[in-house]
This record gives C-alpha cells, structure tokens and sequence, in this order.
C-alpha cells in the first residue's frame, strides 16, 4: 500500500466523532507523513502544517537539495497557487518554496509555504498576512482527500 493509500486508509478509520486536533501519522518506508489534522469530513480536511520525512537518501548536498525543490515546484502545480522556490540557505541546508501568487481577500494574503531541509525534511503550512498590521501568522491549510493523496504520491515521487 502506497503513502497515498495509507493515508486515505487513515482518514477513513477515523471515527466521526474522533477528537480534533490530532496528529496523524502513516509510514511507508522509507517514508513518513504527518498531518496536524484540525477538521476531517468525507470529501476533505483541513490541517496546520504537513510533514513529511524521507530516509530515502542520507546525504542531501546543496545540489541534491535543490534539484529536490525543483522537481516539488514542478510536479506540485495543483494547489491553490503554483510554488516558486524562493530562497536556498546553502550553509543552512534549507530551501524555502512558497506560493507564486499570494490569494488576497479583503485584508488578508494567504499562501503556501514549503521548507525542506538537508535531513530530508519537508514542512507544508499556510501562512496569513494581515496587510494591516503587517502581522504574519499559520492558518489551516483546507484540501480534498483526492489532492492531498496526490500530493502524498507526489512528495514520494519527487524525491528521486
């Protein structure tokens, strides 16, 4: 069974009344991704970050990093707003992909935020901006089951 599988396999045993939040959690090696589930409904979810973990390779250079968030922007065009990367701290080992385009309403800017680093890491959030206050904080992240199993198997694909 598939990351993608296993983690559909995991929203559906959830009873309905089961508490909210939670941290869901799926494995297969050597892949690991967990969801800070918040709401859960038969068609979709909503969560505040999603993190996944690869032990697929153990030494993740600058370049191989790099080539890692390309192909995450490339493959991962279906959100909301398509990812750029952003920024690469070489002497971090990080690299920081975030929305194209923001989606602004009203006062508020919200986008996609995606960091990886060298231990083969990957945090997903959303992030707000109130354009009032010039205040960025997390906000839940809303998606379908379907998109985010397709992200799942694209996260595994990805890391090549």
């Amino acid at each position: 069974m598939s990351l993608s599988q296993k983690i559909a396999a995991a929203l559906d045993a959830r009873p309905d009344n089961g508490a909210l939040p939670c941290n869901l959690t799926v494995e297969d090696e050597p892949n690991r991704l967990t969801l800070g589930l918040t709401a859960s409904g038969p068609v979709g979810m909503a969560f505040d970050r999603l993190d996944f973990a690869t032990h697929a390779r153990t030494d993740w250079s600058s370049e191989a990093l790099q080539g890692w968030a390309d192909r995450i922007a490339t493959r991962v065009t279906y959100l909301m707003e398509p990812l750029v990367v952003l920024e690469h701290d070489k002497v971090g080992g990080e690299v920081e992909l975030r929305s194209q385009v923001p989606t602004s309403r009203g006062d508020r800017r919200t986008y996609f935020e995606v960091r990886l680093n060298h231990q083969g890491t990957v945090k997903l959030s959303r992030i707000a901006v109130d354009e009032s206050s010039r205040q960025r904080h997390p906000t839940t992240c809303q998606m379908t089951r379907e998109v985010l199993e397709r992200l799942a198997d694209d996260l595994v694909e990805s890391v090549g």
